[in-house]
């Protein structure tokens, strides 16, 4: 876990979630006593798990005027592109909605009206698409300010914030927390709770993934965070990953970097958030390619083992947002967190594993809920063993990387590729 320090870059005023087969006929009274007795208990209740926040990053421009594109070593699949652009709203919107994302927090944490206005200009955008729909049909939009509190202190955030209330705050689309329209104050630890307010919004603070330590403190918001994340009653932050490029460039490495490990530290994030089950989860970002923590895809992303899976973050966030009301995904591989076997949810029902799948991403549940699913919508085998020699997922988690899987050579339905032995 780092925890070392890191400022996201501030540009200022104009700057910058088997039955009983084999029970002989002499068992069949005590096999049936059982099963009365299983279903005199009550079921499971499934609840709604947290609603997701979404960061969205607003500052590309597909001219890319102010320098933010050059800035970047990974690129979307559709290349540079204008946030604000009709199609990119139009497709994202659709992603989004796809994914079970309850409301957007337009990024705008280094000072309203920075690059030009070209900024506003995409939240613009944004507001009029989603105004423009059916109610049912939209998704929330809040911003998440606080650079003019990072560097001016209360009285330049309350300047932004007369500028949000009479520019984006009032809007139909605009997200509202408990009967107000909600700001996040993304600022430095300096700041928290208490430095400013302002009645005619709900205030929220966020702190950067490096201050997971004072959003525990402070039981603040936040705009991803290091693992583990901290664990709170309102709001948790998570992210895929974190890399600033530009210290790779100069010196070969990002030293504060949280390696994405093939997808798997964002299941751990995932699985920590389902079992905390907080009101909210924050995911930082949709679209940040200047800080590496983007979810949207790209041909950069890779599975565990090295494979390009270009939509395997967006993979790993339906799959978990529909988990929150224990729905499994068609495609996607699932293991209760305290078992080793892992199965393929085909559409109907799950089937069990021989290999370990390519181009995927194992889903982490937590204890139990896999089970469940399994009864919901048809187990294969087996119940509780794996067969001799199948592949067993190491007991203590997700294999580390590095770690040689025993994975035996032969082709399974619904894994690509011939087993080839790790490096």
């Amino acid at each position: 876990m780092n925890t070392g320090k890191r400022h996201r870059p501030i540009r200022c005023l104009g700057q910058k979630l088997h039955g009983c087969l084999i029970c002989g006929l002499l068992l069949l009274p005590a096999c049936l006593a059982g099963s009365a007795a299983a279903a005199a208990q009550p079921a499971h209740s499934i609840k709604s798990g947290p609603s997701i926040g979404m960061w969205y990053t607003v500052w590309w421009t597909k001219d890319d005027q102010f320098k933010h594109w050059v800035n970047c070593h990974v690129f979307p699949t559709r290349g540079p592109y204008t946030a604000g652009d009709p199609q990119v709203i139009a497709d994202h919107y659709a992603q989004l909605r796809d994914l079970g994302v309850n409301f957007l927090i337009m990024d705008d944490t280094n000072c309203a009206g920075v690059d030009g206005s070209r900024i506003n200009d995409n939240i613009r955008a944004w507001f009029e698409f989603m105004d423009g729909r059916p109610q049912a049909e939209r998704i929330p939009i809040c911003i998440g300010g606080g650079g003019e509190m990072r560097a001016e202190g209360a009285k330049g955030q309350s300047r932004a914030a007369d500028f949000y209330w009479q520019t984006w705050a009032r809007r139909p689309s605009y997200f509202r927390l408990d009967g107000k329209p909600l700001l996040l104050v993304d600022t430095d630890d300096n700041y928290g709770p208490g430095d400013w307010d302002d009645p005619r919004f709900t205030v929220r603070w966020a702190y950067n993934g490096d201050n997971h330590e004072s959003m525990a403190k402070r039981k603040t918001w936040g705009w991803g965070s290091y693992e583990p994340a901290p664990i709170l009653a309102e709001s948790m932050s998570i992210w895929p990953g974190h890399r600033f490029p530009k210290p790779v460039a100069e010196q070969g490495q990002d030293p504060l970097e949280e390696p994405r490990e093939g997808g798997r530290l964002y299941v751990r994030m995932w699985l920590r958030i389902l079992k905390a089950q907080p009101r909210f989860v924050t995911i930082a970002d949709y679209n940040n390619f200047e800080e590496e923590t983007a979810i949207e895809p790209s041909y950069t992303w890779e599975d565990p083992r090295g494979h390009a899976v270009p939509d395997l973050y967006v993979r790993i966030t339906r799959a978990y947002a529909r988990l929150r009301m224990e729905t499994p995904v068609q495609g996607e591989y699932y293991r209760d967190e305290a078992k080793p076997e892992v199965f393929l949810f085909d559409g109907s029902r799950f089937i069990h594993q021989d290999a370990m799948p390519r181009r995927a991403v194992i889903i982490l549940t937590p204890t139990g809920m896999l089970d469940r699913m399994r009864s919901r919508h048809g187990a294969g085998s087996p119940s509780s063993q794996p067969s001799s020699g199948c592949w067993r997922a190491p007991e203590s988690g997700i294999p580390s990387p590095g770690q040689h899987e025993q994975v035996p050579a032969r082709h399974v339905g619904g894994v690509s590729g011939r087993w080839i032995p790790p490096v």
